[in-house]
């Protein structure tokens, strides 16, 4: 099994933050929530697979929204004529 780059980041991630616990990290991250530990580099996979759904990507440009400005003209009254 070849480690990749990101997988040995995340293990010693995982390292440093069970040594501050006192216990096994493992599972304890968000991106745990995608993991499948019978795969190669479980913790890189679930990495992934976390990010790609958290970040949906949208084909339609972006369109900025201007706001209009108020154009109402009060309607003017005849005068009273004076008796």
């Amino acid at each position: 099994m070849k480690l990749t780059k990101k997988q040995q980041e995340i293990d010693v991630m995982k390292w440093e933050k069970s040594q501050k616990m006192g216990a096994d990290a493992c599972g304890s991250f968000d991106f745990c929530a995608c993991c499948d530990k019978d795969k190669e580099n479980p913790c890189d996979n679930a990495f992934t697979a976390f990010n790609k759904k958290a970040k949906p990507v949208s084909k339609k440009p972006a369109t900025k929204t201007v706001a209009k400005k108020s154009t109402a003209v009060a309607k003017k009254v005849p005068a009273k004529k004076s008796k």
